[in-house]
């Protein structure tokens, strides 16, 4: 692995042994605990590299704001520093809460409020692209106001158009993640390359995929050649029957969320499709894991920020957006949350703040990464209907 990848997979592994997973820590409560005090240890040297510095425009998008910006996202998915520090930069107080633990939980939280046009008390919510994309077919957010976001000319031009979001009227990423494949090189005998490693009957009843249709059906998909961004029912059907497949005959032990990774950890398995934050987290229990993105391509998602249409200051909403684009700014967060910024600039940011952290292909991917990234393409109602039930078939859920 480390000879063929053209990307420093010495630099990979090195993050995945020091960094702090959010989908790790949603599932390990254990493990969340300690890695809570790394992180606070971590971040305040960062700060102190840092110095706390505020960007003018900060200042400027919010120099007639006052009041309180109320959001939610995910846990351990933001440094120590930045609330404060924008609070101090732009005299808006932020209610920051932890509390979005899985897409379809929220929603069901929000979603009837939101019918009757009735306020969920947040004016700024971090959800997946997919969901994202669901909140703006129904009408649940409204038009990010640019005027108050001026650092969005930052957004990085591969993620200004997306099919959920057309112009990006309605969200900007908070932080984007990859999807490929975990595996114990000591169980599998060897390094692993490709997503159709995960097909070598010598890991029969030792491999897991994940629940989520978007990352296994896409990189089942680009497998057999096709194009997740890209895809047609018949390329669906095709991927779905390779699944079901391997499921029948016992290659496959399970479908999973979170839990692959206690059995990636403990050895009960040997490969899984594997979000790239979550072996992060298990370096402390076995540092021979591996994550790799596969030379036909990984699944990348990002998480969004949305304004709900019911939001009490959608301008405070954008000011904190703003804030959170600054370069710099991105760069801090990054440093607790080791995924890929949307910010243009934050990379060379990074580098400033930590160096060895910004040369991780994790967070800083190479172009010739970037380029093997695939976004899961926009589906329509019947489309998505129809995936799923392919999906939740071949899955035998």
């Amino acid at each position: 692995m480390r000879k063929r990848q053209s990307y420093d997979e010495a630099a990979l592994q090195e993050i995945v042994h020091r960094a702090l997973s959010r989908r790790q820590f949603l599932g390990r409560t254990a493990v969340a605990a300690g890695g809570l005090a790394f992180g606070s240890a971590f971040l305040s040297a960062c700060a102190k590299k840092e110095g706390g510095a505020v960007a003018d425009s900060a200042q400027a998008a919010a120099a007639t704001a006052t009041g309180t910006v109320k959001i939610s996202n995910w846990p351990l998915y933001i440094d120590k520093e930045t609330v404060a520090q924008f609070e101090q930069a732009t005299g808006i107080k932020a209610e920051y809460s932890e509390d979005v633990n899985d897409n379809n939980e929220f929603f069901a939280k929000i979603d009837e409020p939101l019918k009757r046009g009735q306020s969920i008390d947040r004016d700024v919510i971090i959800l997946t692209d997919w969901m994202a994309g669901r909140l703006i077919k129904l009408g649940y957010v409204q038009p990010i106001p640019d005027a108050k976001f001026p650092n969005k000319a930052n957004l990085v031009d591969s993620l200004r158009n997306v099919g959920f979001d057309p112009g990006r009227k309605f969200s900007v990423p908070w932080l984007s993640g990859m999807t490929g494949v975990g595996y114990n090189p000591k169980r599998t005998g060897r390094e692993l390359t490709s997503i159709n490693d995960i097909f070598d009957p010598k890991f029969k009843g030792q491999v897991t995929m994940l629940t989520e249709m978007r990352d296994t059906l896409g990189l089942v998909m680009l497998g057999l050649g096709k194009d997740p961004a890209n895809c047609t029912s018949d390329d669906a059907k095709a991927a779905c029957a390779k699944i079901k497949k391997y499921r029948e005959n016992g290659h496959i032990r399970k479908f999973t969320g979170n839990d692959y990774a206690n059995d990636l950890a403990q050895g009960n398995i040997a490969v899984a499709i594997a979000w790239s934050g979550d072996i992060q987290g298990l370096a402390a229990d076995n540092p021979e894991l591996r994550w790799i993105a596969p030379k036909e391509g990984a699944m990348m998602y990002s998480d969004n920020m949305l304004i709900p249409k019911t939001a009490e200051h959608p301008d405070l909403a954008a000011a904190w957006m703003n804030y959170c684009y600054d370069p710099a700014h991105s760069a801090q967060i990054v440093t607790a949350a080791p995924y890929i910024s949307a910010v243009k600039g934050a990379g060379e940011a990074l580098a400033k703040i930590d160096p060895e952290l910004a040369k991780s292909p994790l967070v800083n991917p190479p172009e010739e990464l970037r380029a093997r990234l695939h976004v899961f393409k926009w589906l329509e109602d019947a489309e998505d209907q129809e995936f799923n039930r392919l999906f939740q078939d071949a899955i035998g859920a």
